[in-house]
């Protein structure tokens, strides 16, 4: 099969957890014996696109006329912003862009990703040429511009620009967005619609997106390479936790590095990674305690080398978390996490079973859940290997076979129109 995928993000450029696993998709559906090829942003360049082969697979890359992608450009203006926003609707460049490119490859299906920067015109350019379209939703981009949820914005307590602290005003132009979207792809709906949790496949039904696409629950999936946790060291004598996130107050790490300081053990160690604009403001949280430690953004084998060593991971965010990488990346290893009770989530943590849930933002129920972790190192264990399970089942060698079926389904129902 011929399988077009298109992502606004794809390898080297990864900000985020769509991205990689847009990646780990490829490189599976390739090992397969599929052909695929890859539509997707990249920097400015002379011609219309640019056309790269990564490790076999063949990339297409463009610039989209008229947006300011800060991956690739810097800094960017409160202008670009708005020219961004606006076009970030249907953008005429990325239409004829991408028909063009389609029009060349011919392919069975295309697999259409996250579309920011790309616009909602991937749909229309795919639609216009008659082809079978597979979609996943992997956030709630669509609904809101900030993409989170307006009562976790406040748990957050985030600011938007222009509006600062005004709910109501963000909720009334959040619903002008989220209609003007709703008419263009329901316009060019996919034949398949995949949403990698209930949680989000509910929230997008509520609003009647994708109303004549068949819809399902499909998780993400990984490429498993153990076939046990890891081994416990019982001669350490540090309780260990991991927080691998962005340092902004979305993900929710001052809420994690105010609770652990309410806890006195001096054998506990919090090891934070990643970066984000509230870098300073986390580490001056942590003042003067030197369990906690700051690494900065590492290689992602780098930061698996942690896990080996980890006793709990914390997953503490404040926004609207689909099918959140960390979480699973800590499953693989056999770590079982601590969650906020948000979105995605609690399909994932079942509380007392790999993990714990609590209310985001809840500094003394994390804090009390933390110690309860502390002094319950056996049961903590036995929920490792509980995580290292319940992951397994995502495995590509799985769950390809099942995906394959969803692109002949789409095929199917694209015949019949």
């Amino acid at each position: 099969m011929k399988i077009c995928i298109i992502n606004f993000f794809y390898y080297p450029y990864e900000p985020g957890g769509a991205a990689v696993a847009v990646r780990i998709l490829v490189e599976a559906l390739k090992k397969r014996g599929h052909e695929v090829f890859v539509i997707t942003t990249g920097p400015k360049t002379p011609k219309s696109f640019s056309e790269e082969i990564q490790y076999g697979i063949k990339v297409y890359r463009f610039y989209p006329f008229g947006t300011w992608i800060s991956n690739y450009t810097g800094r960017v203006s409160n202008m670009g912003r708005i020219f961004t926003f606006l076009l970030n609707f249907w953008n005429p460049h990325t239409y004829l862009t991408l028909k063009k490119i389609l029009e060349k490859e011919k392919p069975d299906i295309v697999h259409v990703h996250e579309v920011p920067y790309l616009s909602l015109s991937v749909y229309s350019a795919a639609k216009s040429l008659k082809l079978p379209i597979v979609s996943t939703i992997h956030s709630v981009i669509l609904l809101y511009p900030h993409n989170n949820l307006p009562y976790l914005d406040k748990i957050a307590d985030i600011k938007y620009p222009f509006l600062n602290d005004n709910y109501k005003v963000y909720e009334m132009i959040s619903a002008l967005y989220r209609n003007i979207n709703k008419i263009i792809i329901n316009s060019a709906t996919p034949d398949v619609t995949i949403f990698l949790t209930s949680a989000i496949k509910e929230i997008y039904l509520k609003y009647n997106f994708f109303k004549s696409s068949k819809n399902i629950v499909f998780p993400n999936i990984l490429e498993i390479d153990k076939t046990e946790p890891k081994k416990e060291n019982t001669n350490k004598k540090t309780f260990d936790i991991i927080y691998a996130g962005g340092l902004t107050k979305k993900k929710g790490g001052h809420t994690l590095i105010k609770a652990f300081g309410k806890i006195h053990d001096e054998y506990a160690r919090l090891h934070i990674f990643g970066s984000g604009e509230y870098k300073a403001y986390f580490k001056k949280l942590a003042e003067g305690d030197k369990r906690v430690i700051f690494y900065g953004t590492l290689p992602n084998d780098e930061i698996q080398k942690f896990y080996e060593i980890a006793d709990v991971a914390v997953v503490p965010s404040e926004c609207f978390e689909n099918f959140s990488v960390a979480i699973i990346e800590s499953f693989r290893a056999g770590v079982p996490v601590i969650g906020s009770n948000v979105g995605g989530n609690p399909e994932l943590i079942k509380d007392g079973y790999n993990g714990f849930l609590f209310e985001p933002g809840n500094v003394e129920e994390l804090r009390n859940i933390l110690e309860k972790a502390i002094n319950n190192k056996e049961k903590l264990r036995k929920m490792g290997e509980n995580a290292f399970e319940w992951v397994r089942k995502l495995d590509t060698k799985k769950r390809i076979p099942e995906l394959e079926e969803i692109y002949k389904e789409a095929i199917k129902l694209k015949q019949k129109e």
